[in-house]
């Protein structure tokens, strides 16, 4: 061999040798490289679950407000279906009394409502019909006389003094004392007031 042999040799050896550790170098780059991808990997796959969990958390916390509003939402329609029922009923049996019963409660309201002053007591065809002399002579007592004109209305009367009235009808009366009824009915039913 000669001496250029040999340096060609030598270099070529010192080039197998250099892109050897190259390559290694590069294999070495490469196995950090892969390595910290997944490193990074496994830390965005916590992220996106721990993100997720807390999700689905937030979903969950959402929907049981969300029922819980409409479960309190409906059973506030039902209390006051069930008021409103409670009120219907009471002015159904008003009406419904017995013809003593019932002139002693328009009595009792001709003391609460009645001024004393000198005015016209209307009533209902029904009740026209009906009326008691005692109710009369209650009606009489507080400067009222009894009507032979008729309004509509289901029950109760109204008071006539020349341009003011008064509507002192049962479904007046009611509707006026709705709220406090409400709140009467909703304490007896439910335990609250």
């Amino acid at each position: 061999m000669n001496g250029l042999d040999r340096i060609l040799e030598e270099i070529a050896r010192d080039a197998s040798a250099a892109a050897e550790q190259k390559l290694s170098e590069a294999r070495a780059s490469a196995e950090r490289t892969v390595s910290r991808a997944r490193e990074d990997a496994k830390a965005v796959e916590a992220d996106a679950a721990q993100r997720a969990e807390l999700e689905f958390k937030r979903i969950v916390s959402r929907a049981h407000s969300t029922g819980d509003i409409s479960k309190k939402s409906a059973l506030l329609r039902e209390k006051q279906r069930i008021i409103e029922g409670v009120i219907h009923d009471a002015h159904v049996k008003l009406v419904g009394l017995d013809d003593k019963a019932y002139f002693e409660f328009m009595t009792r309201l001709l003391e609460r409502y009645a001024t004393g002053e000198r005015g016209m007591l209307l009533l209902s065809k029904r009740d026209r019909a009906r009326v008691t002399p005692a109710f009369v002579s209650a009606a009489e007592a507080k400067g009222l006389t009894v009507s032979d004109e008729t309004r509509e209305m289901d029950g109760g009367f109204i008071l006539s003094y020349g341009s003011i009235e008064e509507n002192c009808s049962i479904d007046a009366l009611l509707e006026s004392e709705r709220d406090r009824l409400h709140d009467v009915v909703k304490g007896c039913l439910f335990g609250q007031g």
